[in-house]
C-alpha cells in the first residue's frame, strides 16, 4: 500500500507534468503573434480569397498565405462578423456559403465575445481555439484527475493529439464542438441528464456530427431516448431552416462519406504505398501514427462492446461515422478525419484500462501527437518583411525592396542585410484623422560607416553607425496611400562577411521598427 504522503507526492508530480505541457502550448501559440496582424496567421486566408474577403479584413489587416492554398477557418472568421447571415458580400466571400454556416456557434461566440464589434469579432475569433483548449484542459482534469501516469498520457494525448491542434493552428469549429461535448459527458455522468442535453445541443451547432454524442444519453426505453436526440436536435434543426432561407441548399458536403469501410481502407492502402516508396518524411510518419493510433482507438471499442458504459456509447458512434467518412476527410497528411474523430479519441482514453497493460494501449492510441505539433512549429513569415510595430491604432510593416539579401530569422527576430543602395517599403495603417507616426529603425554597419535614409532624393535621417546596433528616427516621412519607400545608402564600401569565395559583401543591417505617436 502507498503511503499517502508519497500518493500526494506523486499527485504533484503529476500536475506538474500538465502545468508545463500547458505552459509549452502557451510558448507555441503566442509565437503566431504579430504586431500588425495579430494571430490571423491562424485563418489560413490566401491570396487566392484576398481580392473577395469582406472589408473587415482589409480595415484590420491580416495575414495572407502567398505560397499555400486556403483553408475553412478563413471561412468561419468572416461568419463571426456577420453571423446573422443577412450580408449578401459572405457569399462571394466563401466557397459553400451554406454548408459553412451550418457550423455557426464558433463564429457567434466570437461576436458576442467582441460585443458586436465585426472587426474585433476577428481577434476573438483567432484565440477561439486557443481559449478552448485551456477550459478544455480544466474541464479534462475531472475526467483524467492527475494521480496517475496513466492519466496524464490520456490527458495529454488527447490534448496534443492531431485533431486537437489542428483545429487551433487552423482556427476551425472541432476543438469547441469537443469541448460541449466534454462538458456534456462531466454532468452526463453526475446524473444531470437535461444538462447534458443543452450542452449537446451546443455542440451540434459547432460542429453536426456532435449529433452522434447524443447515443451517449440513452437510458431506459428507446422511445424516451429518440425524444432526448429530437430535443438535442432541435436548436440545429431550427437553424438549418434559417440558413436554407438566408443562404439557400447546401451545396457541399455529401463527398465527406462513402460505403463503410471503402475510403478507411484506401488510406491505410496509401500509407503503405508510400512506405514502400521510401517515403521516411517527418510528415509521413506522423500521418502514420496518427491514422494507427485512430485504428487501435476504433478496434478497442469494437472488441469491447459495453452498452452500459456512458463513454463507449459516445465511442461507437463515431466508430460507425469513421467507417462511412469519404475520401476528402482522409485526404491530406494527416487529414481531416482525425479532427472528426475527436469524441472517439476522448471516449478511447476514457475507457483504456488502469493496468500495465493499458499503459500501452493507452500509448498505442495516442501516437497521433507527432501530427498535432508539427504545424504548430511552423510560424509562417511573409516574404520580404524585416520589422513590424504597432502603437494603439497605427500599424506599420517594413519589407525589403531590390539592395537587400535574404531577410533572416532567428525564432521571432527578423534582420536583412544590405551590400549597398537598397530600397525599403514602408505600408502604414492609421485611422484618417491620425498624423503619421514617428519611425524609428534600428540600424547597424558591419564596419563603422555612416548610412543615409532617403525619400524620394530628399535626406529624412544621416549619421554613424557601429557595429552596434542603434535606433535611429525619421522625420519628415510622406505617406501615399499609406504606402512610402525610403532608399539607403552608406559612404564606405561594402566588405566580404568572411574569407569564403562566395562571402556576402555587407554594408549594414536592418533589425527592427519602432512607432511613436
Amino acid at each position: 500500500m502507498i503511503p499517502p504522503a508519497h500518493l500526494s507526492s506523486a499527485r504533484f508530480v503529476w500536475l506538474g507534468c500538465i502545468v508545463l505541457l500547458v505552459a509549452g502550448f502557451l510558448a507555441l501559440v503566442l509565437r503566431f503573434y504579430h504586431p500588425v496582424y495579430g494571430f490571423t496567421a491562424f485563418f489560413q486566408l490566401d491570396e487566392s480569397n484576398e481580392t473577395i474577403m469582406l472589408h473587415e479584413l482589409r480595415e484590420r489587416p491580416v495575414f495572407i498565405y502567398r505560397d499555400t492554398g486556403g483553408y475553412d477557418g478563413l471561412y468561419y472568421a468572416q461568419l463571426a462578423c456577420r453571423p446573422t447571415l443577412r450580408d449578401p458580400a459572405l457569399a462571394v466571400a466563401m466557397d459553400g456559403f451554406s454548408y459553412r454556416a451550418h457550423r455557426i456557434l464558433a463564429s457567434w461566440a466570437a461576436w458576442a465575445l467582441a460585443l458586436g464589434d465585426p472587426v474585433r469579432a476577428l481577434d476573438t475569433y483567432a484565440l477561439l481555439n486557443p481559449l478552448c483548449w485551456l477550459v478544455l484542459g480544466a474541464l479534462l482534469l475531472a475526467v483524467f484527475p492527475p494521480r496517475s501516469l496513466h492519466n496524464v498520457i490520456a490527458w495529454a494525448g488527447l490534448m496534443f493529439s492531431a485533431g486537437v491542434l489542428a483545429s487551433v493552428r487552423l482556427a476551425l469549429t472541432d476543438l469547441p464542438a469537443l469541448l460541449l461535448i466534454v462538458a456534456a459527458m462531466v454532468v452526463g455522468e453526475r446524473g444531470r441528464r437535461g444538462g447534458a442535453m443543452g450542452w449537446l445541443a451546443a455542440a451540434a451547432l459547432a460542429r453536426e456530427t456532435s449529433l452522434l454524442a447524443a447515443l451517449a444519453l440513452r437510458a431506459g426505453i428507446w422511445p424516451r431516448h429518440l425524444l432526448r436526440v429530437a430535443v438535442v436536435a432541435a436548436p440545429l434543426a431550427v437553424w438549418l431552416v434559417y440558413v436554407r432561407v438566408m443562404a439557400g441548399p447546401v451545396d457541399a458536403g455529401w463527398c465527406n462519406f462513402s460505403w463503410p469501410g471503402l475510403a478507411f481502407v484506401g488510406k491505410w492502402r496509401g500509407c503503405l504505398a508510400d512506405l514502400g516508396r521510401g517515403d521516411f518524411s517527418l510528415l509521413f510518419w506522423a500521418t502514420l501514427l496518427t491514422l494507427l493510433a485512430l485504428t487501435v482507438q476504433a478496434t478497442w471499442l469494437l472488441l469491447r462492446p459495453a452498452w452500459d458504459n456512458l463513454w463507449w456509447r459516445l465511442g461507437i458512434g463515431y466508430v460507425g461515422l469513421m467507417l462511412c467518412l469519404g475520401i476528402a476527410p482522409w485526404d491530406g497528411q494527416p487529414g481531416a478525419a482525425a479532427r472528426v474523430l475527436l469524441p472517439l479519441h476522448l471516449a478511447f482514453n476514457a475507457l483504456a484500462p488502469r493496468t500495465r497493460g493499458g499503459l500501452a494501449l493507452l500509448v498505442l492510441g495516442n501516437l497521433g501527437f507527432l501530427s498535432g505539433v508539427l504545424p504548430l512549429l511552423d510560424v509562417p513569415h511573409t516574404p520580404g518583411e524585416i520589422a513590424a510595430a504597432r502603437t494603439g491604432e497605427t500599424a506599420m510593416i517594413a519589407r525589403a525592396g531590390s539592395g537587400w539579401y535574404s531577410v533572416e530569422h532567428a525564432g521571432s527576430r527578423l534582420w536583412a542585410w544590405a551590400g549597398g543602395t537598397a530600397h525599403l517599403e514602408l505600408q502604414l495603417w492609421a485611422p484618417a484623422s491620425a498624423p503619421p507616426p514617428q519611425v524609428w529603425l534600428k540600424l547597424a554597419g558591419f564596419t563603422p560607416r555612416t548610412v543615409t535614409v532617403r525619400q524620394e532624393g530628399s535626406s529624412v535621417w544621416s549619421s554613424p553607425v557601429e557595429r552596434k546596433a542603434r535606433w535611429v528616427c525619421l522625420t519628415g516621412l510622406e505617406f501615399h496611400k499609406g504606402r512610402a519607400t525610403l532608399t539607403l545608402d552608406s559612404d564606405a564600401l561594402p566588405e566580404p562577411e568572411n574569407v569564403a569565395p562566395n562571402a556576402r559583401a555587407l554594408a549594414y543591417t536592418l533589425s527592427g521598427l519602432r512607432l511613436e505617436p
